[in-house]
């Protein structure tokens, strides 16, 4: 790798000097007609090549070009397709120096207010290394109409500074538009249209101009291609290589080489071989393509100021109406005039024991012996199929996202520093049956109401991939529901009575996770004794006509309002403003003054910002009194983006004020809403002989007290009335005739037992089991929804002459 200054300029066009005027280029090339059309330039402004940075306000310029009244939808910006390798969005300051810059909207002539997401973490997994992509909406009430202009900025950094204070060695972490030269861009519009094009370099008077330019547009003109004969990017010449520019015949290209270096601190972070991370200087070729559909441009590779180094080639065609071309894809050439260069023909051997180290039902690790070259071995390229899937130093891969008892076929090749490829090792696979189950679902937290549990908990993983959730309740192996998403309400339930919870993952193979389990007792709540509008200023009257005083009670963070659509809640005022907590001490505490007892207290969250939208985009921890209440808490691990989420943490205060506190972990911990209820009294239900003694009956285990129909046993399970006949009588089938059949109406089913319904020619016979016809299990009643239970029918045929129905109770224990 050469870290000298890396400069290309063609012979035909004078050499720029970098910084010579500090002048922002304003260049505009004319659209032809069309109807869909749009125009992103990014400029970044002040400063030389070497020292402007898209941090700078207006960076990012966005027109709608659309001539038949289109509007745009949605933007977005991929930066992995750009000329310099490893360029990111840091909107955290992670990525590369900590002086990171998130979205900012500094100017847009539309209406509303565009939102903003940044996507494809560059490490796959959070904001640590950066995105690849910002997408831009104009969602609900933005309306990005033709003849409309937006513009933002974002910082842009080069990985392979991270850490390092700002601006980087040498201004490295100082990313200007010329420098995102191929970045691939699409535009959304609201007739359907999607255009795609990768941003390719604009013409000026000097190195001030550090331009990069899309135009999307139904005249765009077609995408040329470069190449040099026997050669894949990247790869190192020891003398000017002839580049073949391919397009339409008597087309205008324009060839550009833009001239780079690499400057890190010690060795960099994650520095690949060819890897660069500035622009020092660009230059271009204009040539015309022949009749063959192809002209020959020899790159001059030299430079006073940059005698060798890397070199990275592009090209854009245009015409003389203004119209141009998506940039083509990009060679990058190490430019090595004392070194060996392409007088290197010799391909290194073919990878040797090419084998399968191991195969999961989601993955594939493969492994080699090390090949030899004349020179040296650069790396090894693995293919799945005809596809490239990543190129890597060692003599192993690992595919990951594969698909359980699937086949399929890999092939390495070595490479090395001239380009020369050696032949393929090749073999086949078929990855085993998924039979690992997915994790335990974490942090289940229950919420109780009138009737009501809401269950939440935290996602699982799976190797494969998790499917889903099934739900059971009491020990009942069937579960009353399998649901997608990481919550479920169960309602219709018996207030003061316990019920038990398990929550399992599933894969796509049937695999089951062990259990989370809680236990919730449903509760006809009293009056909340406080409630907070956390985050504003102003007191709000829910749907229920609850009064929320305006927020009180916190040490410090500040407000934040949203206009999210917010899901999941008949409040969503209540959600669409925040307290955030700070990222510098102390950490955030409410203390509500309280006499002292047990409480409910129930927290309101909501995840409306995209930036953080993912799991583990947003952690933090709940205290109660002092002590963990909810650890890890993830909102959108829980219920995704613009969702509602209640969180109930059971307090005791002992000391006249109930605190809560939350504890930073990724990110800023928020709050939208705070609730506190007195833990009622609990009831103990009476013992079958408590209760009877409660009736006179004690001793009376058997039998049937009142001569209603149902035993003791029976009408203490269903809250009868053991004394009163007529109580029995809610107990009682209904029948009727139907079709020349009859219908049996049975009477409310509760889960405390097993159902049993007879039918008979006679009465002296009915309560034997040889005259049951139907059975309701209590697993299949738990399973029922309220409505089933109270609306439970059975269609009988006819039996001839008079016939007789009873329904039979049996208590069974859970």
């Amino acid at each position: 790798m050469k870290l000298s200054p890396q400069l290309l300029f063609p012979s035909t066009v004078p050499f720029h000097r970098l910084g010579l005027l500090a002048a922002i280029l304003s260049l505009a090339p004319v659209v032809s007609e069309g109807a869909a059309a749009a125009r992103l330039t990014i400029n970044s402004g002040s400063g030389s090549l070497e020292t402007s940075s898209t941090n700078t306000g207006g960076s990012f310029q966005l027109e709608n070009l659309s001539t038949s009244g289109e509007k745009i939808l949605s933007a977005k910006i991929d930066l992995s397709t750009a000329i310099l390798p490893d360029v990111v969005f840091d909107p955290a300051g992670t990525a590369g120096d900590p002086d990171g810059k998130e979205f900012q909207l500094d100017s847009f002539s539309g209406t509303g207010t565009p939102t903003h997401a940044f996507e494809s973490p560059h490490d796959g997994i959070g904001s640590a290394d950066g995105y690849d992509v910002l997408r831009v909406d104009f969602g609900a009430g933005v309306s990005f109409g033709a003849g409309k202009t937006m513009t933002f900025s974002s910082d842009i950094d080069p990985t392979s500074v991270k850490g390092a204070p700002p601006p980087g060695p040498d201004h490295a972490a100082s990313v200007s538009g010329l420098e995102v030269i191929g970045a691939t861009v699409t535009v959304t519009f609201d007739n359907g249209t999607t255009r795609v094009v990768r941003m390719g370099g604009v013409t000026g008077s000097s190195n001030s101009n550090k331009m990069s330019q899309g135009v999307l547009s139904a005249s765009n003109l077609a995408t040329p291609t470069i190449a040099v004969t026997g050669k894949t990017s990247p790869f190192t010449v020891n003398s000017y290589p002839t580049v073949r520019v391919t397009g339409p015949a008597g087309a205008t290209v324009r060839l550009w080489v833009v001239h780079t270096e690499l400057h890190i601190i010690g060795s960099g972070y994650d520095v690949e071989p060819y890897e660069t991370n500035k622009a020092v200087a660009y230059g271009f070729n204009t040539a015309t393509i022949g009749a063959g559909g192809f002209v020959d441009v020899v790159a001059t590779l030299a430079h006073a100021d940059a005698p060798e180094g890397i070199k990275v080639l592009s090209a854009v065609l245009v015409d003389g109406s203004g119209d141009r071309s998506s940039c083509s894809n990009i060679l990058t050439i190490d430019y090595d005039p004392g070194g060996s260069g392409s007088s290197d023909t010799e391909a290194p051997g073919v990878p040797g024991n090419f084998a399968v180290n191991s195969a999961t039902a989601a993955s594939v690790t493969l492994g080699w012996s090390a090949s030899t070259d004349n020179v040296a071995v650069a790396g090894y390229r693995v293919y799945r199929g005809a596809t490239e899937i990543g190129t890597t130093q060692q003599t192993t891969f690992t595919d990951t996202g594969r698909s359980p008892s699937t086949l399929y076929t890999y092939q390495v090749k070595a490479y090395d520093a001239a380009g020369n490829h050696s032949g393929a090792a090749s073999l086949s696979v078929t990855t085993p049956a998924d039979t690992v189950a997915p994790t335990r679902p974490g942090s289940l937290n229950a919420n109780t109401g009138n009737g009501t549990v809401q269950l939440t908990w935290n996602a699982s993983t799976d190797e494969v991939g998790v499917t889903g959730y099934r739900i059971r309740r009491n020990g009942n192996p069937t579960p009353i529901a399998t649901v997608g998403a990481l919550t479920y309400a169960d309602a219709g339930l018996s207030n003061g009575t316990a019920y038990t919870y398990d929550v399992r993952a599933i894969d796509a193979a049937g695999n089951e996770s062990t259990a989370a389990t809680i236990t919730a007792t449903p509760t006809l709540s009293p009056s909340a004794l406080l409630r907070v509008n956390v985050g504003s200023n102003a007191s709000y009257v829910d749907p229920q006509g609850n009064t929320w005083a305006a927020d009180y009670g916190s040490n410090t963070g500040y407000t934040d309002t949203n206009t999210a659509i917010i899901t999941g809640t008949d409040k969503p005022a209540l959600y669409q403003k925040r307290r955030i907590d700070r990222d510098s001490a102390p950490e955030l505490t409410y203390g509500l003054a309280v006499p002292n007892g047990d409480y409910r207290v129930v927290l309101h969250f909501v995840e409306v910002v995209p930036s953080v939208s993912f799991v583990g985009g947003r952690v933090f921890d709940i205290t109660a009194e002092g002590a963990l209440a909810v650890d890890d808490f993830d909102i959108f691990a829980r219920v995704g983006a613009n969702t509602a989420l209640a969180v109930e943490v059971p307090v005791t205060v002992t000391d006249g004020q109930l605190n809560i506190g939350f504890l930073h972990g990724t990110n800023n911990p928020v709050l939208s809403g705070i609730e506190v209820f007195t833990k009622p009294t609990v009831v103990v239900a009476p013992t079958f002989e408590e209760w009877l003694a409660q009736h006179g009956l004690a001793g009376q285990t058997a039998g049937d007290s009142d001569g209603g129909g149902a035993n003791n046993l029976a009408e203490y399970e269903l809250q009868l009335d053991p004394n009163d006949p007529a109580d029995d009588l809610a107990f009682r089938v209904r029948c009727e005739a139907s079709g020349g059949g009859i219908v049996v109406h049975l009477p409310g089913l509760k889960p405390l037992g097993n159902y049993y319904l007879h039918r008979s020619g006679g009465l002296s016979n009915l309560a034997d089991s040889a005259n049951r016809v139907v059975t309701f299990t209590r697993a299949q009643i738990e399973a029922m929804t309220p409505q089933q239970r109270a609306e439970q029918s059975v269609s009988l045929t006819p039996a001839g002459g008079r016939g007789f129905c009873q329904v039979f109770f049996e208590p069974v224990g859970e």
